[in-house]
């Protein structure tokens, strides 16, 4: 199997003269990573420690969108957009990198988390919309969003 962490490396030298390359290269070692990451979850102990990240990132995602809340700043503004895009960043490698994996083990509640996850990520999408979000927003699932 190839090494994810060469891959990165690669993509690191080509980023300058190569950018097409370096994106493509990233794409392959994020693949390899996860399919790494996917054999681990055969692993009690590896499976409940991506448990513990994807539990990490949910967290983190709430804490930033109650941060938002609490701070109260005005929709549309600077400050709402750049919390809702906070959020957003954290639930988009949540949805789209994580939720790639499969507990074929039944050891973690990977199913049950990927449910929550997907509601949080809905819920930040409306705050990205009200924000004025100019990046291409994506679903859940990682579809684009055309309205």
């Amino acid at each position: 199997m190839e090494d994810w962490k060469s891959l990165i490396d690669q993509a690191m030298q080509k980023e300058t003269t190569d950018v097409i390359g370096a994106h493509s290269t990233y794409g392959h070692a994020v693949r390899v990573a996860l399919s790494e990451a996917q054999m681990l979850l055969g692993d009690l102990e590896a499976a409940q420690i991506i448990e513990s990240i994807y539990g990490a990132l949910v967290a983190y995602s709430q804490q930033v969108m109650l941060r938002m809340k609490a701070e109260d700043p005005e929709i549309g503004g600077v400050d709402h957009a750049f919390r809702a895009g906070q959020a957003y960043g954290v639930s988009c490698v949540l949805n789209h990198l994580i939720d790639q994996l499969t507990d074929v083990a039944g050891i973690t509640a990977l199913g049950a988390l990927d449910d929550f996850s997907d509601t949080l990520h809905e819920e930040i999408i409306i705050q990205g919309r009200a924000a004025g979000l100019t990046v291409e927003l994506l679903d859940a699932k990682g579809d684009i969003l055309y309205e």
